[in-house]
């Protein structure tokens, strides 16, 4: 679990949101930074090859309504960046989800 700007934030939260879209591979990494004593919140979503091949209009609109349902479900606003194929280091056993930059 993750706690930014006060709210509770659960990956699996995010992760149902994001297969809701079938645009996105399933495979997510969730950045948390503090920038100006602000907790921010950036989601690397790696696109399926039909949308890495297509346009960037709709790569565009993707990442918006992607933005938008995890703002909606989570009350949170946080940066959505689509990334190609391949790109999230994928491991054996469990997956790393989260990179938290913060400094306690």
């Amino acid at each position: 679990m993750l706690t930014i700007r006060g709210v509770n934030v659960f990956p699996s939260q995010i992760e149902s949101v994001l297969l809701e879209f079938g645009d996105t591979a399933p495979h997510y990494l969730l950045i948390v930074d503090r920038i100006d004593n602000l907790d921010v919140l950036e989601i690397w979503v790696e696109m399926n090859q039909q949308l890495f091949s297509d346009q960037v209009k709709k790569i565009e609109d993707s990442e918006k309504k992607i933005r938008k349902a995890i703002e909606e479900t989570l009350g949170i606003n946080a940066a959505v960046k689509l990334v190609e194929p391949k790109t999230i280091e994928r491991s054996e056993g469990k997956a790393k989800r989260v990179i938290d930059k913060r400094k306690f």
